[in-house]
């Protein structure tokens, strides 16, 4: 099978490739994509698109990311139309949370992808009922994970002397 998608990238201020990622229908024939089809289901996946971890020597550097998002995240809107949205970031780059959460993706779920190390699961688009949020430290997975798994989904982020802490909503 043929997987089309989109490569979407950024130069360092050296002149070099910084980072880049790849948009990919939810169709596609690669392992992530398997992966999250059967986590979520094909019928909260079908026609959709999503967001694979960024890469690249500065694909932790949220001064290079936070553009290369927009304009994927800009595109991944575009394209879906109106169908599901994901995005995938590895757990080892958790300080990239807040961009993805800035770009109206919500934390859904913490788990591994297949061949991936344990990612976080980000949904565009999640609207939060009108209730207080719970605030939890980005450190404090277990709780988290806990919460996700009970229809919560973290919306906003913060930082504090903990470092990032996240605001859950259940949806």
């Amino acid at each position: 099978m043929l997987t089309v998608g989109e490569v979407w990238g950024v130069y360092s201020t050296r002149g070099v490739p910084g980072a880049g990622c790849i948009l990919l229908p939810m169709d596609a024939d690669v392992a992530a994509a398997a992966a999250l089809r059967r986590f979520l289901g094909w019928n909260r996946t079908s026609g959709g698109y999503f967001l694979t971890p960024a890469a690249g020597p500065d694909g932790h550097a949220a001064e290079t990311l936070a553009p290369l998002l927009a304009a994927a995240a800009a595109r991944q809107e575009f394209l879906a139309r109106q169908r599901a949205r994901w995005a995938v970031v590895e757990c080892a780059a958790e300080e990239l949370i807040p961009l993805y959460l800035r770009q109206g993706f919500a934390l859904r779920a913490i788990r591994p992808l297949d061949s991936l190390a344990p990612c976080f699961l980000l949904q565009a688009g999640c609207l939060a009922q009108n209730v207080p949020p719970v605030w939890l430290p980005l450190a404090d997975r277990v709780h988290i994970a806990i919460l996700l798994a009970r229809g919560y989904a973290a919306l906003e982020s913060r930082e504090s002397p903990q470092g990032t802490v996240l605001a859950l909503y259940p949806i």
